[in-house]
C-alpha cells in the first residue's frame, strides 16, 4: 500500500465558519458576474511559519493557477491555488518510533513534503438523505494552506501518526488555531495498492476527502485499502475516484469520478498576481519560529527528567495547554523555593518537575 495525506489547515478557523449557515458570504464566493478575489495577506505569516516547520524551501516568487472542475460547492468551476509555482517545496518530516509508527517501519521514518500551497477553500456540503444536500458557503472566501506530502507512506496508522505530528508542528508555530476535531484542518488521503516486491510503479490511487480526526485517517485507509485489495483479487480494475468515509463506517463510498490533471486545465488566473516573498521576511519569520515539539520533548526529557511517555503527554494534550499549565506551576515552585530560608528548599531539582508533571 501506498499512501500520502494531503493536509489543509486553516489560519483563521474561528471566524465566519461557527457563524450561521451563509451568514458571511461575499459575491466572489457565489462567482457573481463582476466579482475578483483578493488575496489576503493575513494568510500569508502562518503559512511561512507552518512551511519553515516542515523544512521547506520558501519561493521568493511564486503564481496562482485556476483549477477548473465542476461541483456543487465551488460555483465559479474553478478553485484558485498554487499548482505550478507553490510558495514552498521540497520539505519533510521525520516521524520516530515514539509517534506512533507501524513497527514495520522501524524505529523512524522519512516522509517527503512535494509542496505547500495557498488555495481557496470550498463551500461545506451537508448532507440530507435520502437524497438533498445543503451547501454553506461562509468559508469558500477562507484560505487554506494544503500540504502535499510524497506517496511514501506503507501502513495506516503511519498516515495517522504523519497527520497527527504535522498537526501538532502546525499549532506549535501557530499556524492553526484549533486541531482537527474543532475543524482547525482536515485531511484527504490518496490510497493505492500493489503486489509487494512485483510491482514497481504506483497503482491507481483513490482520494478519499475530509476526513476530521487522526482516527478517521487510519480506519478510512484500512477501509479502503481492504476494498482495493478485494476489487483486484476478483480480476476488477480499480477507478480513479474520490471517495468518502464517515466515522464508524467499515467501507468507503464513492462521492464522483476523479478527473486527471489534464481534465483540470490548469491556467494561471488572471486576477492574482504574483506572490512576492523577500528574503529579509523568511529569516525573521524563522528567526522568530517557536519551539518545535521535538525539542520541547527532548528538552523535558533531558533537562526536567521527565520519561518520555510523560512528555509527550504534556504537548500533546489540550493544544498546547498542559504544558502552559506545567511551566507555570513549575515555575511558581521555583520561585517559592528562591524565598525559602531553608537551604534544602532553595535547591531546584528535578523530583519536583517529575512531581508536576505528574500532578
Amino acid at each position: 500500500m501506498d499512501s500520502g495525506p494531503n493536509i489543509d489547515p486553516k489560519p483563521d478557523a474561528l471566524t465566519s465558519v461557527n457563524e450561521r449557515p451563509n451568514a458571511q458570504v461575499a459575491p466572489f464566493d457565489l462567482a457573481l458576474p463582476g466579482s475578483q478575489p483578493t488575496f489576503q495577506q493575513t494568510t500569508l505569516l502562518p503559512a511561512i511559519r507552518a512551511a519553515l516547520a516542515l523544512r521547506c524551501n520558501i519561493q521568493n516568487r511564486s503564481h496562482f493557477d485556476r483549477k477548473h472542475y465542476f461541483y456543487a460547492d465551488q460555483p465559479a468551476g474553478y478553485q484558485i491555488t498554487q499548482y505550478y509555482h507553490p510558495f514552498a517545496t521540497a520539505g519533510s518530516i521525520i516521524l520516530y518510533d515514539h509517534d506512533g509508527i507501524a513497527s514495520e517501519d522501524g524505529k523512524t521514518v522519512e516522509i517527503g513534503i512535494k509542496q505547500v500551497q495557498l488555495e481557496q477553500d470550498t463551500a461545506k456540503t451537508v448532507l440530507q438523505p435520502p437524497s438533498e444536500a445543503l451547501l454553506d458557503f461562509n468559508r469558500v472566501g477562507h484560505p487554506l494552506i494544503e500540504i502535499i506530502t510524497l506517496p511514501q507512506i506503507h501502513h495506516p496508522q503511519t498516515a495517522a501518526a504523519c497527520v497527527k505530528t504535522i498537526q501538532a508542528l502546525l499549532q506549535a508555530v501557530n499556524a492553526v488555531t484549533t486541531g482537527m476535531e474543532l475543524g482547525g484542518l482536515r485531511a484527504d488521503v490518496n490510497v493505492s495498492v500493489r503486489k509487494k516486491g512485483v510491482d514497481m510503479v504506483l497503482g491507481q490511487r483513490t482520494e478519499i476527502k475530509n476526513l476530521s480526526s487522526i482516527k478517521a485517517v487510519e480506519d478510512a485507509i484500512v477501509a479502503e485499502r481492504k476494498r482495493q485489495i478485494a476489487v483486484l483479487t476478483n480480476g476488477g480494475i480499480i477507478e480513479g475516484e474520490t471517495r468518502g468515509w464517515t466515522l464508524g463506517a467499515s467501507d468507503t463510498v464513492k462521492l464522483r469520478g476523479k478527473e486527471g490533471e489534464v481534465d483540470y486545465r490548469y491556467m494561471p488566473d488572471p486576477d492574482l498576481g504574483p506572490l512576492i516573498i523577500g528574503n529579509h521576511l523568511i529569516q525573521s519569520i524563522a528567526a522568530n519560529l517557536p519551539q518545535l515539539p521535538d525539542q520541547t520533548i527532548a528538552e523535558l526529557v533531558k533537562d526536567h527528567g521527565l520519561t518520555l511517555k510523560d512528555a509527550k503527554t504534556l504537548v500533546s494534550l489540550d493544544d498546547g495547554e498542559r504544558l502552559d499549565y506545567y511551566d507555570s506551576v513549575r515555575q511558581e515552585l521555583a520561585d517559592l523555593r528562591a524565598q525559602s530560608t531553608d537551604p534544602t528548599e532553595q535547591k531546584a531539582d528535578q523530583k519536583s518537575d517529575i512531581t508536576v508533571a505528574n500532578w
